[in-house]
């Protein structure tokens, strides 16, 4: 059983992630925190609850985080354009019954790992502040992290924001370099990866075709998600970037990767954000990250639709 902490901005891609990790009967959701990115932390925080709730998963805790990035203000135009302007447009769920803790997700994060017995997994599908800000805060935490699965970056195409950097990794680059050398484990699974695993109509077709409240939710998000990319980029096309997070843990043959070595551009206004990789061991330092490389689209359909019609069973707490 993986023991995992979710750290998320919900975002549609973000509440598939976290519908999936809850039906994964190899995932214990040891909680889940919110950081500042597709949405303001106010607004993602409240769709992580609401989506928690709505599938029923009410027994794990969601605790806010990062309100804005380390150094800068929160850049907010390419969330608003793919997300709508509270973070998660189009289906219209309940607002949760179950509050929000109290308690600070840094504060959550470093707690949970000096009390769990086992190592934990976390999931950063957002921009990485709450993690570089754990780092910093308590080093000694690092002994009990697995491994970090992120979803950010770009090394072989293009970003999303600029030609040269991805959103999550945009939002706080000074935030993600502090994790990239902080000697932690770590798999990045790049938009490079996830935009070759992209939902098309008839596989979301496929989802609504099940029946159901969960997959006839996942499709509605679906299909403000595919339009939004008709309308921006000219194609229907739903990359579901942060659940790929969620399912190297479910078949960790689904991703294959690369180990190397990766930094994080923070000064130059051009690159700003750029996920470097050392491809060629030019640096001589030694690889610190493993780099998706390759992905298995319909496997991940796959699981995507077969998880989304699965009840939700708790799986304790530690």
């Amino acid at each position: 059983m993986y023991n995992v902490i979710m750290d998320c901005d919900p975002g549609h891609d973000d509440a598939i992630a976290l519908m999936l990790a809850s039906r994964a009967d190899n995932i214990r959701i040891l909680g889940v925190t919110t950081v500042a990115g597709n949405s303001y932390i106010e607004n993602v925080t409240r769709n992580a609850r609401k989506v928690l709730d709505y599938a029923g998963v009410t027994d794990v805790d969601v605790y806010p985080g990062a309100a804005k990035p380390m150094l800068h203000e929160l850049y907010r135009l390419t969330g608003a354009i793919i997300h709508g302007e509270d973070g998660l447009g189009g289906p219209v769920i309940p607002e949760a019954v179950t509050p929000v803790k109290q308690e600070g997700a840094v504060e959550f994060i470093i707690r949970t790992l000096r009390e769990s017995r086992e190592k934990v997994i976390l999931i950063p599908t957002g921009p990485l502040t709450n993690i570089a800000t754990v780092l910093i805060q308590a080093p000694d935490v690092k002994e009990k992290i697995d491994r970090i699965i992120i979803m950010g970056g770009a090394i072989y195409d293009p970003g999303n924001v600029t030609s040269a950097a991805e959103f999550n990794i945009y939002q706080d680059p000074e935030a993600a370099r502090i994790v990239f050398q902080s000697g932690c484990n770590i798999y990045l699974n790049t938009l490079d990866i996830s935009m070759k695993a992209v939902f098309y109509e008839e596989d979301k077709e496929r989802i609504r075709a099940r029946g159901g409240k969960i997959p006839n939710f996942v499709a509605e998000l679906l299909d403000f998600f595919g339009a939004t990319h008709v309308e921006h980029f000219g194609f229907f096309a739903c990359p579901i970037h942060d659940a790929l997070c969620v399912g190297t843990l479910i078949d960790d043959t689904m991703i294959e990767y690369q180990r190397t070595y990766v930094d994080i551009a923070t000064a130059e206004e051009l690159t700003r954000g750029e996920t470097v990789a050392d491809l060629w061991n030019v640096t001589g330092h030694a690889p610190n990250c493993y780099i998706s490389t390759k992905v298995n689209r319909e496997r991940f359909v796959d699981m995507i639709t077969e998880h989304m019609c699965k009840p939700y069973v708790s799986k304790g707490r530690l």
